[in-house]
């Protein structure tokens, strides 16, 4: 098995078998997708407009106008749904994060709870 080693800037590639959690980056994750959120949500609206009768008059401007409600309106395949559809799955994203840093919360605990410190000096 070939291992991939993809690194933020400044970060060690680490491993495919080794997995380290850190909760600021987890953290920064869920900040980052909320923002992306934010910015679905404008181009659901902005989708959504496009779904609406555009009177831009007969020919090719009328085709036109005639596109843009179709591509902006109902169904699965309508950027509004797309664009829905992403928003619901960065939500989910979130979720798992969330799990996952309340897992990683719950387990370091439990761990300090077992570890004695006796001696030093």
């Amino acid at each position: 098995m070939t291992d991939v080693k993809l690194a933020a800037p400044g970060v060690s590639p680490v491993p495919a078998e080794a997995f380290a959690v850190s909760p600021e980056l987890a953290g920064d994750a869920f900040q980052r997708l909320s923002e992306l959120q934010d910015v679905v949500g404008q181009l659901v609206r902005q989708a959504k407009v496009l779904g609406r009768s555009v009177p831009l008059g007969s020919g090719y401007a009328g085709e036109v106008g005639d596109f843009m409600a179709q591509y902006g309106l109902g169904g699965e395949e309508s950027a509004a749904e797309s664009l829905t559809r992403f928003g619901r799955e960065l939500e989910d994203l979130k979720v798992q994060i969330t799990a996952a840093l309340e897992r990683y919360s719950s387990e370091d605990e439990a761990s300090a709870d077992g570890v004695d410190c006796v001696g030093g000096g």
